[in-house]
């Protein structure tokens, strides 16, 4: 993963300042190291993408989950059903990076069928890297005609029939 990324990321996890914090990345890789010495008090849960699938039953909820690699090594059924429970059950703020080089046949289409909506992209040698999220608090808008005022049209009754 490219140095811009990984401190972007960083810096992500750490002016967000959550209550815990879950990263999806394959041994070997730096960020859970620098959020864990930038958030030193905030629990860190480190996953390893290629045992994932065995440790999705003792998954608990964190408030920030980033998910770096499994596009390119998990499966499309195994990332799909990662991203997936990711979303709904294990994280209130969801991250995912899109990376060129190794998303294999993903596209962004993808990921926006899931619901996640791409915030950032990152130019480089092997392509454009783009970052997803997915926040349940901002998902969707409540729209304007939701609302009581609208439900019984007591400015229709005696006028019309329905």
């Amino acid at each position: 993963m490219d140095l811009r990324i990984r401190q972007e990321l960083t810096r992500l996890a750490e002016t967000s300042a959550p209550a815990s914090v879950m990263v999806v990345c394959a041994d070997g890789n730096g960020l859970t190291d620098e959020i864990r010495a930038r958030l030193p008090q905030t629990p860190l849960t480190r996953l390893p993408t290629d045992t994932l699938v065995d440790h999705m039953p003792e998954l608990t909820r964190h408030e920030l989950v980033l998910v770096l690699d499994a596009l390119g090594r998990l499966s499309r059924e195994d990332a799909t059903h990662l991203i997936a429970s990711l979303r709904d059950l294990y994280s209130e703020s969801l991250y995912v990076l899109l990376p060129r080089d190794e998303a294999g046949d993903w596209t962004e289409q993808d990921l926006v069928a899931l619901g996640l909506e791409r915030v950032r992209s990152y130019a480089g040698p092997a392509g454009a890297s783009h970052l997803f999220r997915f926040n349940m608090k901002d998902y969707k808008k409540t729209p304007d005609w939701l609302n009581p005022r609208h439900w019984a049209n007591p400015e229709m009754w005696d006028k019309a029939r329905w």
